[in-house]
């Protein structure tokens, strides 16, 4: 799978450096990366916007990461307004391929917004409090 040992150097390098309440933005390898990090767990999110690794997908994805290092199976992001997205997961992973399309509009809406998101899962959850991201070119 693609995804893996990319996905684990920048889930490690973002996760390090978070600050709350702020997003860590980067750029690895031609993708852009978004992390965010709450008291009991990390949200990233990886763009490819400018197709790097294939022309006609999109290879963006987001890791959710709990404290106790387990991945869950299902992960709901439930933003204070009300707007809620559930993705299967993988290992943490969701990937925009295998997304559905309205509810991964529906979390960029959420990240580009800002305000309190929940990252709930049927054993854990965490809450970041994040600046708007407007523009976010993760569609």
């Amino acid at each position: 799978m693609l995804y893996r040992p990319l996905h684990i150097a920048l889930f490690l390098g973002a996760a390090s450096s978070a600050v709350a309440a702020e997003w860590e933005i980067g750029l690895s390898r031609g993708l852009e990366t978004y992390a965010a990090t709450a008291n009991d767990g990390t949200l990233l999110l990886v763009c490819d916007p400018d197709r790097v690794y294939n022309p006609n997908v999109s290879h963006a994805y987001f890791l959710s990461r709990f404290d106790d290092d387990q991945f869950p199976q299902q992960v709901v992001l439930l933003a204070a307004t009300g707007e809620q997205a559930a993705f299967s997961v993988q290992d943490g992973i969701a990937t925009q391929r295998d997304a559905d399309p309205a509810k991964w509009a529906q979390l960029i809406d959420m990240i580009e917004a800002g305000g309190q998101i929940a990252v709930v899962t049927a054993r854990d959850a965490f809450t970041l409090d994040q600046d708007a991201l407007p523009g976010l070119r993760c569609r």
